[in-house]
């Protein structure tokens, strides 16, 4: 049995949503609030021991040209910072995720669609 969160990493925002790979039924969580990476590391670590995850799928925010710019920059460094604390991710290339229209978390929505 594998668990899994998938993140669309912002700023200030972070959309998670929850994978247990036996269910096959991929949740959209409550959208996390932050002010700094630190704040969000330590949600996280929360989140993944309460949820027992074993890996994490992180959306990865290429231009639509497909380089990486000031966004794509600040979730590679974040992601290092996962990586120092023993989490196993990989990167998912995020473009076209966040859902137009009106949605009731659009953050949650674009890491759901991440699976």
């Amino acid at each position: 049995m594998t668990r899994i969160l998938a993140l669309d990493i912002g700023t200030k925002r972070t959309g998670v949503a929850f994978l247990d790979e036996d269910v096959q039924v991929p949740l959209p969580l409550e959208t996390l609030r932050h002010d700094s990476v630190s704040a969000l590391l330590e949600q996280l670590s929360i989140l993944i021991a309460e949820r027992h995850i074993d890996r994490l799928i992180v959306g990865l925010p290429l231009l639509p040209s497909g380089e990486e710019g000031s966004q794509a920059r600040l979730v590679r460094s974040i992601t290092e910072q996962m990586l120092l604390r023993g989490w196993k991710l990989t990167l998912k290339d995020e473009r076209y995720t966040t859902p137009r229209g009106k949605s009731a978390d659009p953050d949650a929505i674009a890491a759901l669609n991440l699976f």
